[in-house]
């Protein structure tokens, strides 16, 4: 199916509903424009798996919870400091 958009005078495009459902484009999905010879293409930017987001500092953060190792870093950093 061939849908139209017009482009804003900000170069903003309205995306018809159907393709948005069809695609499940809801506000904050981001998308890539590539161009090509025959024009431009949208594809979706997909998302980090949160297995994979979970796996950096998250997890890190996590990881000190209930101990006082801030406290004890915070102190240290202030003892150098006083040197």
């Amino acid at each position: 199916m061939m849908a139209t958009t017009t482009v804003s005078s900000k170069g903003q495009i309205v995306i018809p509903r159907h393709l948005r459902e069809k695609h499940r484009l809801t506000s904050g999905v981001r998308l890539q424009i590539a161009e090509t010879d025959d024009g431009l293409v949208l594809s979706v930017i997909k998302r980090a798996r949160r297995s994979t987001r979970e796996s950096g500092w998250r997890a890190l953060r996590r990881s000190a919870k209930g101990t006082n190792a801030l406290t004890q870093h915070l102190e240290e950093h202030r003892r150098e400091a006083k040197r």
